[in-house]
């Protein structure tokens, strides 16, 4: 099954911005995706619904966002189910299996993107969707993915799912002048192994092809 999830409300929310702040063009900051092949039922349906709820997010210059804010609690009431999720290196059953593998392709369009990462948590085993320290693991009033648009523009959040994989965009709203200086940059990531369960994960910012700044993003152990 493949269904776009830009919902009414969050093309409302683009047209405030654009239209309230004056900024004119949507520009495609950074795209990364993850594979939803061989996840079960229950952690596609909490992904969707995670991913739904973050869909069209817009952060405002300077400001923060909170995935835990942005989704709420992952509660039966609230449309979740149980699905496998790691827990100390085991796959058990819980509420919201599934829901960090949104947070993890929303950290990595960010580093892309050169937004300021606040908070991330590793998982204690890696998950098979992502590389070493890539990874952003969640727990609803445990750990958080929080993040800060830097820019002096507002950022959009966009997810979309589409033969079983699972995208994220940022989306740069831009005046003209804007958009020229941010062509200017790049920010590409690169893992570092330490050893086969230790990595860190660097980010390099480019300015008119010349590296510039070379970041410490993350420095994690997992479990075997």
């Amino acid at each position: 099954m493949a269904f776009r999830l830009l919902t009414v409300s969050a093309v409302v929310l683009a047209i405030i911005a654009l239209w309230g702040c004056k900024y004119h063009r949507p520009v495609t900051m950074a795209t990364f995706r993850t594979s939803l092949e061989g996840r079960t039922g229950g952690q596609k349906l909490n992904a969707m619904k995670a991913a739904r709820a973050v869909n069209g997010t817009v952060i405002p210059a300077g400001l923060t966002f909170s995935f835990n804010r942005r989704v709420g609690s992952w509660t039966r009431e609230r449309g979740f189910v149980r699905a496998p999720v790691s827990l100390g290196g085991i796959l058990v059953p819980s509420w919201g299996g599934g829901v960090c593998q949104v947070s993890t392709t929303l950290y990595v369009a960010a580093l892309l993107a050169g937004l300021e990462v606040l908070e991330r948590h590793h998982h204690a085993v890696t998950p098979s969707y992502v590389p070493q320290g890539m990874d952003a693991a969640v727990a609803y009033g445990v750990a958080d993915l929080r993040l800060r648009n830097p820019f002096p523009f507002p950022v959009q959040v966009r997810f979309e799912a589409k033969e079983n994989q699972l995208t994220c965009q940022i989306i740069g709203l831009m005046t003209p002048r804007q958009e020229r200086d941010w062509k200017r940059l790049k920010f590409q990531i690169r893992r570092e192994t330490l050893s086969p369960l230790q990595v860190r994960l660097w980010r390099l910012r480019y300015r008119d092809d010349k590296l510039v700044r070379r970041e410490l993003c993350n420095e994690s152990t997992y479990m075997r």
